[in-house]
């Protein structure tokens, strides 16, 4: 049976909304998996004592020192290796477990997972993924991990996300886009002039073009392209873009009597709104490209988005995701030496 690894000592509301999130998540999916929590053993027992939850059946993994928010990145490996997280990636390298989950700190999961576990082989660069919370599933990739990228990394962002939003959604051909200024093929930067052209070239991608940040949200993309820097200040700038119109929308029906009157006729879509504007509802980002399914959850997560993102897990380690993944890796290096060899050989004009 597959077994998950559950960091429950990392982001801002650690340990008591992650190990009530993990406690939820092992009541929903249970018989999907074993679950082994790492952290503070007393504070998860005394949390799990609190919520009358029963820890029969689940492995403890006792850990002290904790990787906060404001450490360097760098001690996942060096100053805190005993760490919650260290331990969590490391037994999914040494292969205690199936994939991990962490609130934790964003740098050092992300340099954890590429120094631990390992990015697949071939692969340039791993990227951080997240579900934009927009009425239809878009996937933007990267949103963090990388501030500078090459037109090849792109390039091999659009096929990892294709195939996570395949094996995961169920989308047959995920339509690409690749965040610009503009439509027109020229428009962007070289990097971004470049990228249009490899992916245009690349028939594995059903790649459609450049993507302009207002259109997004009318679905024209499944998978969404850029670097880590503007993906970050996309998703941050969508995210906040959601939890304001929700605002706008509690002023207006707190405002009286008749705003109330009219907020019980349109109670049950405006939940559903809100549902499909919730970070939450998805809980975590994976980090594609690393040779085992790693997801950081939101630093700020609550029970609900914790448990989501543990559900989350469970899907990306049962899809196959990671396998197709790698073997595309080591075609597109195969044909790469072909093409090398053939033009070497070519006859000079």
């Amino acid at each position: 049976m597959m077994k998950l690894i559950i960091d429950v000592m990392g982001g801002d509301k650690a340990p008591e909304e992650t190990v009530r999130g993990a406690l939820a998540a092992i009541a929903e999916y249970g018989s999907r998996a074993e679950y082994i929590l790492v952290g503070d053993e007393p504070q998860i027992r005394k949390i799990a004592e609190e919520a009358a939850a029963s820890l029969d059946g689940i492995r403890i993994v006792h850990t002290e020192s904790v990787i906060t928010m404001e450490d360097n990145p760098v001690c996942v490996v060096r100053t805190k290796k005993d760490s919650s997280m260290s331990t969590a990636l490391r037994m999914l390298a040494e292969g205690e477990g199936d994939a991990v989950v962490s609130t934790g700190n964003t740098g050092a999961l992300f340099t954890g997972a590429m120094l631990i576990v390992k990015k697949i082989k071939h692969l340039q660069r791993a990227g951080i993924a997240s579900i934009l919370p927009l009425k239809n599933h878009v996937l933007l990739l990267d949103t963090g991990a990388n501030v500078e990228v090459t037109e090849e990394n792109l390039e091999q962002f659009a096929y990892m996300g294709a195939v996570y939003m395949k094996k995961l959604y169920g989308i047959k051909k995920p339509r690409v886009g690749l965040l610009n200024n503009g439509t027109e093929s020229h428009k962007g930067t070289p990097l971004q002039q470049a990228a249009y052209a490899r992916l245009s070239e690349n028939d594995a991608i059903n790649f459609i073009g450049n993507v302009e940040g207002n259109m997004v949200s009318r679905g024209v993309c499944d998978v969404l392209v850029t670097d880590g820097f503007t993906g970050n200040v996309f998703l941050k700038s969508v995210e906040g873009t959601g939890k304001y119109i929700l605002s706008l929308l509690k002023e207006v029906f707190l405002s009286g009597a008749a705003g109330k009157i009219a907020y019980l006729m349109v109670k049950a879509p405006l939940s559903k709104m809100k549902k499909q504007l919730d970070p939450n509802e998805t809980g975590g980002a994976p980090i594609l490209g690393i040779s085992k399914p790693v997801i950081k959850a939101h630093g700020s997560s609550n029970a609900k988005a914790f448990k989501n993102a543990i559900g989350q897990a469970l899907s990306y380690a049962e899809s196959g995701a990671i396998e197709e993944i790698t073997a595309a890796m080591a075609e597109f290096t195969e044909k790469k030496k072909e093409d090398k060899a053939t033009a070497d050989v070519a006859p000079q004009a």
